[in-house]
């Protein structure tokens, strides 16, 4: 007679402090490695570093399950404080790498196919400690198997209100044919063979892939460049605007680079380079994190945006790549590669009391106050006003971390 042995029940540890992400460093690796195709927005090369740069005020907690003595899930997650009155303070717990950065598909980390197991004991955990007020959980994969754990955790005890909201839209490329099948699904067949012939008729032209650790940070800087002269007439990028961030991604590219991630992509014509993409590698994927292109219009009418997109996706089609992925925005250049389409959600989970009550009519009486003023300004002035915010933060020195 056959018996059917259960799997040993997971022992849920909780590490808190920045010293935490130092002693879970070879283990968090070990279980990225097992994970298969977890997001490199999960990995402890982003997360810690995008701790040191953007996480001041945060303290990390690490929900680790452990199986034996191996790691077989990890919530990697850090608390704030938010003052709300005098004496009213509100314990705020979100993913490491929310907000700043623009991590997607955030989640419990967990070994290919065993995220249900940590996940259900990780959440169980933190419903019965209680040790918070909001749990606020951004940017997970709308079809990820811990989001009917949690509804049925948070969602079904009166303790706590839940709320699961909608939130961004990733475009996807599916590479499952030859880079000519490919090309002929997308909207910019012709004018990309047509510029990508002029381009190359053209003095010095040439693609260069950097994924060198010792090159990562000049080449984020010729990113860097391309990407701010393209958004310079609109006050600045709201991605890399801040001094903070753009202090993370030059340590977060070394960080990609020498884990085996990282591919700057560019096009170089007459000496210099034109366009470039920041991607990161992720198993049978490709991330699109962020580009930047010449604007001058003699480079803007020759489409080197357009010719360096396609060239990215050509050859990740012949590395073997399954999916190209956009991550977050609906930019119109990226529907015209995109076969399909990745959702996210925000889950957040209130301790019924006061804090939390007092945080949502903080929150609701701001959202409503930018309701008003975008109804009685007239668009160019919104416009106008969003380009001196996007441009004074800029200019602000800071402390070398972003206010969280």
């Amino acid at each position: 007679m056959r018996r059917e042995h259960a799997a040993p029940r997971l022992r849920i540890e909780e590490r808190r402090g920045p010293a935490a992400l130092d002693e879970l460093r070879e283990a968090w690796n070990e279980l990225y490695d097992r994970s298969g195709r977890a997001t490199p927005f999960l990995s402890h090369a982003w997360a810690a570093t995008w701790w040191r740069h953007l996480g001041k005020g945060r303290t990390p907690r690490l929900i680790c399950a452990w199986d034996g003595r191996a790691l077989a899930g990890l919530l990697p997650l850090a608390q704030e404080r938010l003052a709300l009155l005098p004496g009213v303070e509100v314990r705020r717990l979100a993913f490491l790498g929310e907000r700043f950065g623009g991590a997607d598909y955030l989640d419990v980390l967990a070994p290919a196919g065993q995220v249900a197991r940590a996940a259900q004991a990780i959440f169980a955990h933190l419903a019965e400690s209680a040790d918070f007020d909001v749990l606020d959980l951004d940017g997970i994969d709308a079809s990820s198997p811990s989001l009917p754990l949690l509804a049925a955790r948070f969602g079904e005890d009166g303790r706590f209100r839940y709320v699961r909201t909608p939130r961004f839209t990733c475009p996807q490329v599916a590479l499952d044919g030859s880079w000519t099948e490919v090309l002929r699904r997308s909207r910019r067949a012709d004018n990309f063979k047509r510029r990508l012939k002029q381009l190359r008729a053209l003095d010095g032209f040439e693609r260069r892939v950097v994924r060198d650790p010792g090159e990562a940070r000049a080449a984020f800087e010729r990113f860097l460049a391309l990407h701010e002269a393209r958004w310079a007439g609109q006050g600045g990028s709201d991605a890399m605007g801040r001094p903070a961030i753009r202090d993370f991604h030059r340590e977060v590219v070394v960080r990609l680079a020498e884990a085996g991630w990282l591919r700057f992509e560019e096009v170089w014509v007459e000496g210099a380079c034109r366009a470039s993409i920041y991607g990161i590698d992720a198993g049978d994927a490709y991330c699109f994190y962020q580009s930047g292109y010449d604007p001058d219009p003699a480079w803007a009418r020759r489409s080197v945006g357009l010719v360096c997109l396609g060239l990215s996706i050509e050859d990740a089609i012949g590395r073997g790549v399954r999916r190209y992925d956009f991550l977050r925005g609906t930019e119109g250049y990226k529907f015209d590669w995109s076969t399909g389409t990745r959702e996210t959600v925000a889950v957040r989970v209130a301790a019924r009391g006061i804090p939390a009550t007092l945080l949502f009519a903080r929150e609701g009486a701001e959202a409503a106050a930018r309701a008003v003023a975008h109804a009685l300004l007239p668009g160019g002035a919104v416009d106008l006003l969003r380009r001196l915010r996007r441009a004074r933060e800029r200019q602000s020195a800071g402390s070398g971390r972003a206010e969280p």
